[in-house]
C-alpha cells in the first residue's frame, strides 16, 4: 500500500528498470537478489528485453511471493502481508487496450524459465488455471512443479494505465477504508473490495 499514492500520481504502473532509474518505489517488497536475476535474464520473444522492463502481474491470489512475505522471509520488508494490496485487472483489458505482453510458465527470476509472446490460445494452453485457483500451490511428490507453476507471470512491457485496474482488494475493513481514502484524495474511483481469502 506503501507505493499507492504514487502509482495513482503517475497514473499507472511502471516497470522495475524505470522505477529504479528513477526512484519511484517506496516500499519495496521483492528479494534483491531475484529482483537483480530479472534485471538481466533475456527475454527473447514479444518486445523483449528482461522481466524488469515489464509490469509484472500474476495469474492468481496467494502466490508463493507472498508466502515468504507473511513468513517475514524478504530482508527488505517486515511489516507482513496486511499492508499489501491487490491491482486486479484482466486479460481482456490488456489485449484490448493493444498493450504489448508476454508471459511466463514460472517465476520470471527464475533460473530456467520459458517466456512466450502473449498469445489467447497459448496462454489458455500453457497456463495451469485450475492450480491458479486453488488455495495452496505446495510441490508434492506426484507433482514436483506445482509452486513453480503458480508462480507463472503475465507481464506488460513497461508501463500499465491505471485505467485498466478494475478493483483494488485488500485484507480487511480497516485497509479498504485507508485506500479509499487515498483514492478520494486523488480523486479516483476504483471498486476496493475486502478479501481476506486472498491472504495467508
Amino acid at each position: 500500500m506503501g507505493n499507492l499514492r504514487g502509482i495513482l500520481q503517475r497514473g499507472g504502473l511502471v516497470s522495475d528498470k524505470t522505477a529504479a532509474l528513477y526512484g519511484l518505489t517506496d516500499t519495496e517488497i521483492g528479494m534483491p537478489s531475484i529482483k537483480q536475476r530479472r534485471r538481466v535474464t533475456n527475454i527473447r520473444c514479444g518486445p523483449g528485453g528482461t522481466p524488469a522492463d515489464y509490469v509484472p502481474f500474476y495469474f492468481g491470489y496467494r502466490s508463493p511471493m507472498l508466502y515468504v512475505i507473511h513468513k517475514g522471509g524478504f530482508p527488505t520488508y517486515r511489516e507482513g502481508q496486511e499492508p499489501v494490496i491487490y491491482l486486479v485487472s484482466s486479460l481482456t483489458a490488456v489485449r484490448q487496450a493493444g498493450l504489448s505482453a508476454v508471459f511466463s510458465e514460472g517465476n520470471a527470476g527464475a533460473v530456467f524459465v520459458d517466456f512466450h509472446a502473449d498469445d489467447p490460445e497459448l496462454c489458455e494452453k500453457l497456463i495451469d488455471w485450475p492450480l491458479m485457483g486453488e488455495k495452496w500451490w505446495h510441490d508434492i511428490p506426484e507433482d514436483p512443479n506445482r509452486a513453480s507453476r503458480r508462480q507463472a507471470e503475465y507481464l506488460v512491457h513497461e508501463w500499465y494505465p491505471l485505467r485498466l485496474v478494475a478493483s483494488i482488494a485488500t485484507h480487511n475493513a480497516r485497509r479498504a477504508s485507508e485506500v479509499r481514502g487515498i483514492l478520494a484524495e486523488h480523486g479516483i474511483s476504483i471498486p476496493v473490495m475486502v478479501y481476506p481469502q486472498w491472504y495467508y
